[in-house]
């Protein structure tokens, strides 16, 4: 299996206050760009899994299990359309469900 293209995990950390330091701290985006594999899902298998049929399924397979927290990804370093997580794989972490979000 080839791992050619890119995912870029996008986590945003919401600010807060400090009561220690005594200031507020500012939101934080932390992104973790990681090599992998896409493919689509088949609508006989995004009927199974999701019931819906209509739905456009990319299936991102990374080499390594990835137990960071994820709040939305890009693909191939194109920041024009985001994907939101449907699922991430229970045995092997190192696979996400993702659906495009207008």
């Amino acid at each position: 299996m080839r791992f050619n293209e890119r995912i870029t995990l996008v986590n945003e950390i919401d600010g807060y206050y400090d009561p220690v330091e005594g200031k507020h701290v500012p939101p934080e985006i932390i992104k973790t760009t990681l090599p992998c594999n896409l493919s689509r899902m088949g609508v006989d298998r995004t009927n199974e899994l999701f019931g819906q049929i209509d739905t456009v399924i990319t299936v991102a397979r990374l080499q390594h299990p990835y137990n960071g927290k994820v709040n939305y990804a890009y693909l191939n370093n194109d920041e024009s359309i985001k994907y939101q997580i449907r699922r991430q794989s229970d045995y092997r972490k190192g696979v996400f469900y993702l659906e495009g979000v207008v």
